[in-house]
């Protein structure tokens, strides 16, 4: 017995079994989100040196096609290529192993004595803060006692806390966790680099095997875009706060700014985002200051409001350009969300996410104004802005006298209208010779005249 199949039933059945296999994932997500959480967890500690490898090869790219440029200006027309790529990638990770190395050797030993200062001077500290606080607050004896208040309580917090935070920072298992990432995730991103050619072909062989060549070229120059704003605004960034860190010690050292090692890593760090940044920075490093030389403080917050300044007027559009071209107000959208959603990684990549997205959009509108011919340009919405609607024209109701002086033509009229203009439609289209011919109703000798052109 053959089975005949329909082909429309058939297509009905496969989308009823999606929408109720995708009704099933819903309710397992629901009724089961600790337990798919912990899987997405493990799934995640397990893919975390990829992760790291995929980060660490897009951070020293750049740094890998700059000594090849150079390497191609030493050796002219090098032969093998191979040979050029193992010793672009060799003095590319000894370059980025030996910076990171100088850095924590130079700022984690100053940041450790900071906090141990901090940690044995603690009481000293706040017996000079509450002096400050009587001097300062003796003429408001309710603000005097509220800040005092404020300020023991703080204190007691920080003694309660400084178990815990010893134990984090000895803990020797997250420091060996992150270790050992870090070490897989450097040895996956050499791999990366060296067959980077390669890998990228194989990517852009199971697009083209999987779409269509249009959407296949989208996904491509969707990937060049995104390469080009994140790569430019993540190195940017990082070089534009390691010259503002550089200059934040320099210029604590000459004011003579107690723990400025410390206070210029925090602006450096909090520099990386965008807009916030400094003012991010700029908490805790006044609350260490005011712990110490209370007087310092407004120097301190002068400071580090002189250098926001000049890192966003001067500094910062030298390094990082047209990068994200992304207006301020879309900055403070994506800081806040991205920020809310992924804490600091999100107010980090939040901005150039946006930038992307930002594009597509601006490109996408501009490409439909064009195919309707009109123009691109903000600036002409701006100035024009009451000229792209028609004014609504108000209908006022017929007067008396109007509706009087109004002839309503009968139902005779009317036919007669109808079958006159029938009539002329079709005397119009004989004298077109398509339905009349003069010759219709003439006698046969006067219609067909002799074929020798003699008169009968």
């Amino acid at each position: 017995m053959k089975l005949y199949t329909n082909r429309k039933y058939t297509t009905i059945a496969v989308y009823a079994i999606i929408v109720i296999a995708v009704n099933v994932i819903l309710i397992m997500a629901i009724f089961k989100f600790n337990t798919i959480l912990n899987i997405l967890g493990k799934l995640l500690s397990v893919m975390m040196p990829i992760i790291w490898g995929l980060a660490l090869a897009f951070l020293m790219n750049p740094l890998m096609v700059a000594t090849e440029r150079l390497y191609q200006k030493v050796i002219k027309k090098p032969k093998r290529l191979l040979v050029m790529r193992a010793v672009s990638v060799t003095i590319t990770a000894l370059l980025f192993l030996g910076l990171l190395a100088g850095i924590i050797a130079i700022i984690v030993p100053e940041i450790a004595n900071s906090f141990n200062e901090i940690v044995d001077n603690f009481s000293d500290t706040l017996s000079k803060a509450e002096s400050w606080i009587d001097k300062t607050l003796k003429n408001y004896p309710k603000a005097q006692e509220f800040v005092k208040t404020r300020l023991t309580n703080f204190g007691s917090d920080l003694t309660k806390l400084q178990p815990i935070i010893e134990n984090i920072v000895n803990s020797a298992l997250g420091l060996m966790n992150v270790i050992y990432n870090f070490l897989l995730g450097f040895i996956v991103s050499i791999y990366l680099l060296i067959n980077k050619e390669k890998h990228l072909a194989q990517t852009k062989k199971v697009i083209f095997a999987n779409f269509k060549k249009s959407t296949s070229e989208k996904i491509l120059r969707f990937g060049n875009e995104a390469n080009i704003v994140f790569s430019g605004f993540i190195t940017g960034k990082i070089i534009d706060s390691i010259i503002i860190g550089i200059l934040a010690f320099i210029g604590l050292t000459l004011i003579g700014m107690p723990y400025n090692v410390l206070i210029s890593v925090i602006i450096g760090v909090t520099n990386i985002i965008p807009f916030f940044g400094p003012f991010i920075g700029a908490i805790p490093s006044g609350l260490l200051i005011f712990l110490v030389e209370p007087k310092m403080v407004i120097w301190l917050l002068l400071f580090i409001l002189l250098l926001q300044q000049f890192d966003g007027n001067i500094l910062g559009p030298k390094i990082l350009g047209g990068t994200t071209g992304l207006p301020a107000i879309w900055v403070m959208f994506s800081l806040f969300i991205c920020g809310g959603l992924f804490g600091f990684v999100g107010m980090l990549l939040g901005v150039p996410t946006f930038a992307l997205l930002y594009k597509i959009v601006k490109d996408n509108v501009e490409d439909k104004l064009k195919k309707k011919k009109m123009p691109t340009s903000t600036q002409y919405y701006i100035e024009n802005s009451g000229k792209l609607t028609s004014p609504r024209i108000k209908r006022q109701p017929l007067t008396k006298e109007e509706l009087e002086a109004l002839v309503i033509p009968s139902s005779e009229e009317v036919n007669e209208a109808i079958e006159r203009k029938a009539a002329e439609t079709v005397f119009k289209e004989g004298d077109e010779g398509s339905v009349f011919d003069e010759t219709d109703g003439l006698p046969p000798d006067i219609a067909d005249p002799d074929p020798s052109g003699q008169e009968i």
